[in-house]
């Protein structure tokens, strides 16, 4: 599975102010670089994930262990096939704690457990919160008053954060202003839209007006990993559908999808999956 690397617009629950994702899936996983203004959080109840991507730093997260993603930092996820995975993930809005606090431009959170050995208390507290508000959600379907319940929470936890976690923000290796969230999503739109075609740096930087040599500074600085890595990693996800849904050859799908041959794809597939794509398609469609 690999999902959009980019700007990503998250969309609250209707009835309470949170989104939540749980996730049980034991395939391996792949969710390349993105940033969002919500506060993410993830939640680990069992199995690991192997990597987890924020701002240029790695960590691997274990049962119990809580990572809190700050607004717009650029991150990944990458798992392992595994067993009984379960983790969960929450979205705070920001326009949810910009409404309870105003300042919270001004702060993040530093709230990684596994860097945390001091607060044991305080994550202990926050994980209590964290097995409410899934409880309270498993429970939403049959429970009518659930997503009142939900709503206390979200308050809940907001509050927990900013008590125990909350640090004046540094911008160093933040995405610093609207303009340059505006530039690499109109970057990432276009690339995405045109990931078929042959894009060089030349054609990329005449159609944004900027030097060659300040676009592949502006987008390694602000996302960590490189153009031409971020061209194949949407090529790598637009070819994944045809790979797993027809009997096309593999030199077919590469060219299909832009890659310049198939050595080209076969490198970039094994790098994120451990496999060729001839050895993927095959592995998976046999589960």
């Amino acid at each position: 599975m690999v999902m959009e690397y980019s700007y990503e617009l998250i969309k609250p629950h209707k009835k309470f102010p949170l989104k939540i994702i749980i996730h049980t899936s034991d395939n391996q996983i792949f969710i390349p670089r993105h940033w969002h203004e919500s506060v993410e959080v993830s939640y680990v109840l069992s199995g690991k994930i192997d990597k987890i991507y924020i701002d240029g730093r790695e960590y691997e997260s274990g049962a119990g262990d809580i990572v809190v993603i700050n607004s717009n930092a650029i991150h990944s996820f990458s798992v392992k096939r595994g067993e009984n995975r379960k983790a969960v993930t929450l979205f705070i809005p920001h326009e949810f704690l910009k409404a309870v606090y105003p300042d919270i431009d001004q702060v993040e959170f530093d709230c990684i457990s596994m860097e945390r050995e001091k607060s044991l208390i305080e994550f202990t507290e926050l994980r209590e919160i964290l097995n409410c508000i899934i409880n309270a959600y498993t429970d939403s379907e049959s429970n009518p008053l659930a997503c009142i319940k939900l709503t206390s929470l979200s308050y809940e936890l907001t509050y927990h954060l900013l008590k125990h976690f909350k640090i004046p923000r540094k911008y160093s290796s933040r995405i610093r202003t609207q303009k340059y969230i505006e530039r690499l999503t109109f970057i990432t739109s276009f690339i995405k839209e045109n990931y078929q075609q042959n894009l060089s740096l030349e054609l990329l930087s005449n159609q944004f007006n900027l030097s060659q040599e300040y676009l592949s500074r502006f987008f390694m600085k602000h996302t960590g990993i490189t153009l031409l890595n971020y061209i194949n990693t949407i090529r790598l996800e637009k070819s994944l559908p045809e790979l797993m849904n027809s009997d096309h050859p593999i030199i077919k799908i590469a060219l299909n999808h832009g890659f310049p041959n198939e050595k080209s794809y076969n490198r970039v597939f094994k790098n994120v999956y451990q496999l060729s794509p001839s050895q993927y398609r095959k592995e998976h469609k046999s589960i």
